[in-house]
């Protein structure tokens, strides 16, 4: 497969994070609606347990800053993370003000990053579960889309950054299309539905001695 050689570096970016420690998280997060009752954008729902993120900022306790975003592959987006550019690349989005809004996302966990779990499918990085302290952050893959008769649908291998600190709530959810069976149980390794994917040097797992 002419993408595997890419893919593992996606996978590798990822796992170079275990044993580093996250001292604060910003994103760009994006509506679920653009407008509710007249209200203006809504940014949060009752049947939408995460966040939808354009970009998610993490900064690191030895001065290194990433950030996580998506990249296309055919019809399908996988997650990607780099090193922060610090463009001001959010003005891009000036026009459309309206339906994003940037903050610090205190409610993320922070702390030492144990276990780094990727859920490879149809050769792109859906998934991506860290471990904090001991605390999961579930990272996928998707979008929130609202159908004619105004409800919420969550779309995977789509152009967002949904965030869960509670890899329960996505797997009680209904997914278009819907997750692989056990993709939230996150195990420190590569998780893959992809037959003949090589997984060499992706190191997911780091042992602290304090």
């Amino acid at each position: 497969m002419a993408r595997e050689p890419w893919l593992a570096e996606r996978l590798q970016e990822f796992a170079q994070l275990a044993g580093r420690r996250i001292t604060s998280w910003t994103g760009v997060e994006m509506a679920l609606r653009e407008a509710a009752d007249g209200h203006g954008a809504q940014f949060a729902d009752p049947s939408v347990p995460c966040l939808q993120l354009l970009i998610l900022d993490a900064t690191l306790a030895d001065g290194a800053a990433v950030t996580i975003g998506t990249y296309q592959d055919d019809t399908e987006w996988g997650l990607w993370l780099r090193p922060t550019s610090g463009d001001g690349g959010d003005e891009d989005h000036a026009e459309l003000a309206e339906i994003f809004r940037s903050r610090p996302l205190t409610e993320l966990p922070t702390g030492w990053i144990d276990t780094v779990s990727p859920l490879v499918e149809h050769g792109v990085l859906a998934e991506v579960t860290l471990y904090i302290d001991g605390r999961p952050l579930l990272l996928i893959a998707g979008e929130v889309q609202e159908s004619p008769q105004d409800q919420l649908l969550l779309h995977r291998l789509d152009e967002s950054v949904l965030v869960f600190t509670d890899p329960a709530a996505a797997a009680s959810l209904d997914w278009i299309p819907d997750r692989p069976a056990g993709s939230g149980e996150a195990s420190g390794g590569l998780r893959t539905t992809d037959a003949g994917l090589s997984t060499d040097g992706c190191r997911t797992r780091h042992t602290r001695h304090r």
